[in-house]
């Protein structure tokens, strides 16, 4: 597993070995890949139609997810552009305590960025600082429904576990980290 960066000292991701791709980049590009979203709906087809997030058919589940990865990428991709303050600011309002009941920060914090049923998890490692860890498409109340957002949440704790056996638990050991 490798560290790097995706932009300033604010935005990381994690590149698991064997990947090509950094996790900020895999998963956006799995979101605009029409043949793995036609295949992973018509495989969650029952959640599409359950209600917790409406009705969809494939075709518009598709569309949705199409739209909303573009507009949550955007939005990351913008404030890379922006002052360092912004991109505190940006950031703070993009990812929350992945648990909506948490009201105290720890260390490494768990994290979300949501664009509807998108999920871009990440660890908190200081105040506004994060590194992605993976993300997915989530269609059911809690992670613990699928299996894919399980492997989500075992991703999470397996990179925060990483960080913490490396002793990357603030900004300048994570920046040393991906300066090796």
């Amino acid at each position: 597993m490798e560290i790097v960066r995706i932009f300033g000292e604010k935005l990381f991701a994690f590149k698991y070995n064997g990947e090509s791709e950094d996790e900020f980049r895999r998963i956006f590009n799995l979101w605009a890949d029409p043949e793995h979203l036609e295949a992973f709906f018509e495989n969650n087809k029952s959640d599409l139609t359950d209600g917790y997030y409406g009705t969809f058919s494939v075709e518009g589940a598709i569309f949705e997810t199409y739209e909303d990865a573009e507009y949550l990428e955007q939005r990351l991709l913008l404030l890379s552009e922006q002052s360092s303050s912004e991109q505190l600011k940006g950031l703070e309002q993009i990812f929350k305590p992945l648990h909506n009941s948490q009201t105290k920060i720890l260390q490494l914090n768990k994290c979300k960025a949501r664009q509807n049923w998108l999920r871009l998890y990440a660890l908190r490692v200081d105040k506004n600082v994060y590194i992605i860890t993976g993300g997915t498409i989530k269609l059911t109340r809690t992670m613990q429904e699928r299996a894919h957002t399980m492997q989500e949440l075992d991703k999470i704790n397996h990179c925060r576990k990483f960080l913490l056996s490396k002793g990357i638990v603030e900004v300048e050991s994570l920046i040393e980290e991906t300066e090796i």
